[in-house]
C-alpha cells in the first residue's frame, strides 16, 4: 500500500530489507514492556490511518468523527498516490510522543492503527496488469534502535499478522487501499479538485459522508436501492464499503454505484 525509500542503516535511521516476502515467509520478532527498546518506536511518526481505524479508534475514546479528528489528526498526502488522508498527529514535546503513549504503553492498545500492527513489518499491494489481479507482498523494517527483531520465536508472516489481529482490521479497506494503489500506478496526473475533496471525505469523516449522501442531492442523482439505504443509514462499516464502490464508479468509471436516467443539474466530476 504504502513504500518507503531503501536507505543505508545509521543509528536510529531505518532500513527497509530490499527483499520480497510472502505470508509463508519466516521472521524473528519479540515486543514487550521488558524489552530495552520498548515504546521507543512510537514517536515522531507519520502514521496513516486507515477509515475502519478511524472508526474504532473514535468508538473506543466514545468521541464523535469531527472530535476525534480535531484533537488527534492532521491531512496527509500520500506521496505517490497524492491523495489525503487523515494521520496521527503527534504530542508537541521534543521526541514527538505519540498521544496515546502512556507509561505503561499504549491506552488504545486493543483498537491500535493497522500500521502499528503490521510493525515491524510493512505491506504493499502489486497491481499484476498482465494477470489483471492484485497481489500482496511485505518487507521488513528494521530500525537502528530495535533490539525485538532476531529474538523471539520464529514465526511465519501470516502467524504474525493473525497474532496481531491484521485480517480483521485491514479486510474493511481493501477496496480502499485498491483505490489508493491504482491513482499511484497513474503517475502524475493533474486530479479534479472536487475528486479529492469526495476521496478524503470518504477516507475520513462517515458522519459527514453520511450527510452528505441523505441530505444533498445524492439520491436525486445515483441508484441506492432501500436495502443498502438501511444499513449505510445506521452502520458506518457498511457506508465504508458503500463509500469505496462509489468512490470508485465516480473516480474510475467503474459501474457500482449508478446514475439515475434522469438526474438534476449537477458539475460533473472527471474521473482520473
Amino acid at each position: 500500500m504504502f513504500m518507503e525509500p531503501i536507505v543505508p542503516l545509521r543509528g536510529f535511521d531505518k532500513i527497509i530489507q530490499p527483499i520480497r516476502l510472502t505470508g509463508k515467509s519466516k521472521i524473528l520478532f519479540h515486543c514487550e514492556p521488558n524489552v530495552p527498546c520498548f515504546k521507543l518506536c512510537c514517536s515522531d511518526l507519520y502514521l496513516p490511518l486507515t477509515p475502519y481505524d478511524i472508526i474504532r479508534i473514535r468508538d473506543f475514546l466514545k468521541l464523535t468523527t469531527d472530535e476525534f479528528l480535531i484533537l488527534y489528526t492532521e491531512p496527509f498526502l500520500l506521496p505517490k498516490a497524492e491523495l489525503p488522508i487523515a494521520r496521527l498527529k503527534m504530542r508537541d514535546d521534543a521526541e514527538k510522543t505519540c498521544p496515546f503513549l502512556e507509561e505503561g504503553g499504549c491506552i488504545i492498545y486493543p483498537v491500535r492503527p493497522l500500521a502499528c500492527r503490521y510493525y515491524p513489518l510493512g505491506f504493499g499491494l502489486f497491481r499484476n496488469r498482465d494477470e489483471r489481479r492484485t497481489e500482496d507482498f511485505y518487507y521488513l523494517v528494521q530500525e537502528g534502535f530495535c533490539q525485538g527483531l532476531e529474538s523471539g520465536k520464529e514465526m511465519t508472516v501470516e502467524e504474525y499478522r493473525q497474532s496481531q489481529g491484521i485480517p480483521e482490521a485491514e479486510e474493511p479497506i481493501v477496496e480502499w487501499a485498491e483505490i489508493i494503489m491504482r491513482k499511484a500506478s497513474f503517475g502524475p496526473i493533474e486530479v479534479p479538485e472536487k475528486s479529492i475533496e469526495l476521496f478524503f471525505m470518504v477516507s475520513t469523516n462517515p458522519d459527514r459522508f453520511r450527510d452528505f449522501i441523505f441530505n444533498s442531492k445524492f439520491l436525486e442523482i445515483f441508484e441506492v436501492d432501500e436495502e443498502t439505504l438501511k444499513k449505510i443509514k445506521k452502520d458506518d462499516l457498511a457506508l465504508l464499503q458503500f463509500g469505496f464502490k462509489w468512490l470508485k464508479s465516480v473516480l474510475f468509471g467503474e459501474k457500482h454505484v449508478q446514475k439515475k436516467k434522469t438526474t438534476p443539474s449537477v458539475k460533473k466530476i472527471k474521473p482520473f
